[in-house]
């Protein structure tokens, strides 16, 4: 399950929709509680999509690790880490692809919140978790917070 604040989701909304037609993506900074069945999203940060292979920003993201451990680092003071990231399906579902699975979601630890996004703006919002053999995603369950 992830808890995230009401304006983290709409922080993400809005980076989609700016971004759009090309894929955003972000970190989700919080915390894990419950022995890691919950992750708590205090924050968001919005990271450039590295991505370079020409138009293909329409369809592919890319943090890069860098944008990871700055984070890590920042955050570390205030116990507080990423506990997953989000990135935008422009004119597509807020499901996964094949492609997500084996390229963008290395832990199965964290949560990987995607979010539709069309012409007129930031549609859909779910949240996925991989599966322990990463095999496949599974939706989990997001809770709005503070």
């Amino acid at each position: 399950m992830i808890e995230v604040g009401r304006t983290q989701l709409e922080d993400i909304r809005r980076h989609a929709a700016r971004e759009y037609p090309h894929e955003c993506c972000g970190l989700l900074i919080g915390r894990v509680e419950d022995g890691g069945r919950r992750r708590v999203v205090v924050e968001t940060r919005a990271v450039e999509n590295s991505w370079a292979e020409g138009d293909s920003l329409t369809h592919r993201m890319r943090i890069t690790p860098g944008d990871y451990m700055r984070a890590e680092r920042e955050f570390a003071a205030l116990d507080l880490g990423v506990v997953g990231n989000y990135h935008s399906h422009p004119n597509h579902a807020a499901v996964p692809s094949q492609f997500d699975l084996e390229h963008l979601a290395p832990w199965p630890t964290m949560s990987y919140v995607v979010v539709s996004v069309g012409a007129e703006g930031a549609r859909e919002l779910r949240s996925w978790e991989v599966a322990a053999d990463r095999s496949r995603f599974t939706e989990e369950q997001i809770t709005e917070g503070n």
